[in-house]
């Protein structure tokens, strides 16, 4: 079982049950659901797919529900894509017109007052380059420096502008009520430059009776600056690569991602990597070498996911990314020196639960445990411990529907539900009977279990046992 767990963003190529079936035993951990493409009854319709596979093939997977966040989109074209070419003029128009090589629509009026000339505008994940000639009462008038094929609803990013747009959108409003009401486990926000917009979005959840974590996606340069205080309110951190790599020169992308991983392990955040992870497979059965060792190194660097976009969404191979994607995982945690690694400094254990985490995976290295067995309510045990990225697997039992889900995410944990147990001999002997189950363990193998004192009271683990498999 890999360790490192998958997000596959759903789309006309994987939405319906059997598609979503195929994606589950290749591998996928996290159904993502890109709410800036389709309406709110497809997205109803493939979210009620995953909940009925997963639950006839009692796996667990978390369901993400991808907002739009304030971003800025085209409208769509006679014959849904273009292809521009370099040095012609092209215009941004906030008139409805019909998109062609010459025009699309760019339904935010504001931008005219903030834009000028010599600015640059890029699209498609900064695959084109456009520079503005002239900004009238209607149309941003731009010079094409990049070209290359553009489609419907493609979004358009302006380096280092504030956008003159609400952080939560109605839009993203009607599509944060629709998370709270199917009880998803995952927001992931876009766009997200300060901790205030985490703030503001959990609000906007709780005023809907949601309980979903959010994963923010740090996009920009304000939202790399502010990293600290944004993972801090976060429960999550999801490295976009595509619009961040049109704000931040290309060749600091790697060692952003590199900090972003490592804070996001230090302060028990979970933490994905995404976008043109394998973005050849969109049209070809094979990746290219560099995008395997792109995968290969988050993993190298323990990263808590990696996510697959159009590869899944819409391209021809999301069957064979998904299937790709796990076998690169599964053969570079073969060469991970888990334990060489282990060497977070007690100095960062400032509570007990992360003390409790910390001596069960030390425990587990010292005498060469197979499995950490963890009892969890609400999975921060299974988290915390998570955070030390162990050798052995986190084998996290609840009895909560919502926490075996969310725990999908969490790196390193294999999520088990079951009935509460009511004594300690419950524990061990469940315990010593699904390490078995789920063939992480053998007879005569050592494991560590982790769990909270007196069974009878609400408490946080507080108590370790090393047991022999029987």
């Amino acid at each position: 079982m890999k360790k490192t767990k998958m997000v596959c963003t759903l789309g006309p190529a994987t939405s319906k049950y059997e598609e979503i079936v195929k994606l589950l035993k290749a591998g996928m951990n996290v159904a993502r659901l890109n709410m800036s493409h389709g309406d709110l009854d497809w997205h109803q319709q493939t979210l009620d797919n995953v909940k009925r596979a997963r639950n006839d093939l009692g796996v667990p997977c978390a369901i993400m529900v991808d907002t739009c966040g304030p971003e800025l989109r085209i409208g769509t074209f006679k014959d849904s894509k273009v292809c521009l070419v370099k040095n012609h003029e092209f215009v941004f128009s906030t008139r409805e017109v019909e998109g062609d090589e010459n025009i699309v629509n760019c339904p935010y009026p504001s931008l005219l007052k903030i834009l000028t000339k010599n600015q640059k505008i890029f699209a498609n994940n900064g695959l084109l380059e456009f520079v503005i000639k002239e900004v009238t009462n209607t149309d941003i008038i731009c010079k094409v420096v990049v070209g290359g094929e553009i489609s419907n609803h493609k979004s358009i990013f302006i380096p280092r502008v504030r956008l003159p747009l609400p952080f939560i959108s109605q839009k993203d409003e009607k599509n944060i009520e629709f998370a709270a009401k199917n009880d998803v486990e995952y927001i992931s926000a876009s766009f997200v430059n300060r901790p205030e917009d985490v703030i503001e979005m959990r609000e906007c959840i709780k005023k809907y009776g949601g309980r979903q974590e959010i994963i923010s996606k740090i996009e920009s340069l304000e939202g790399i600056n502010k990293l600290d205080s944004i993972i801090n309110v976060s429960d999550g951190i999801m490295v976009a690569r595509g619009d961040m790599g049109t704000e931040v020169a290309i060749e600091h992308i790697p060692q952003i991602q590199k900090d972003m991983i490592q804070k996001c392990i230090e302060y028990s955040k979970k933490v994905i990597v995404a976008t043109e992870m394998l973005e050849s497979m969109t049209y070809k059965r094979r990746p290219t070498r560099a995008e395997t060792t792109d995968v290969s190194q988050a993993i190298y660097d323990k990263a808590g996911a990696t996510m697959l976009s159009g590869e899944t969404a819409s391209g021809s191979y999301p069957f064979e990314s998904a299937i790709t994607m796990t076998k690169i995982a599964l053969a570079t945690e073969k060469v991970v020196n888990y334990d060489n690694d282990f060497a977070v400094s007690y100095k960062n254990l400032h509570k007990n639960l992360e003390v409790i985490a910390y001596s069960s995976c030390a425990t587990a290295r010292a005498i060469g445990a197979k499995a950490i067995v963890c009892f969890t309510d609400q999975g921060k045990t299974a988290e915390k411990i998570s955070k030390f990225r162990p050798k052995a697997p986190i084998v996290a039992i609840t009895h909560d529907i919502f926490t075996y889900n969310k725990l999908a995410l969490a790196w390193g944990v294999i999520p088990v539900l079951a009935r509460k147990q009511n004594s300690i001999k419950e524990i061990l002997d469940f315990s010593n009977d699904i390490v078995k189950a789920i063939k992480v363990c053998k007879e005569n193998d050592d494991i560590v279990i982790t769990l909270g004192l007196p069974l009878d009271e609400v408490v946080h683990t507080n108590t370790i046992k090393v047991c022999n498999v029987k």
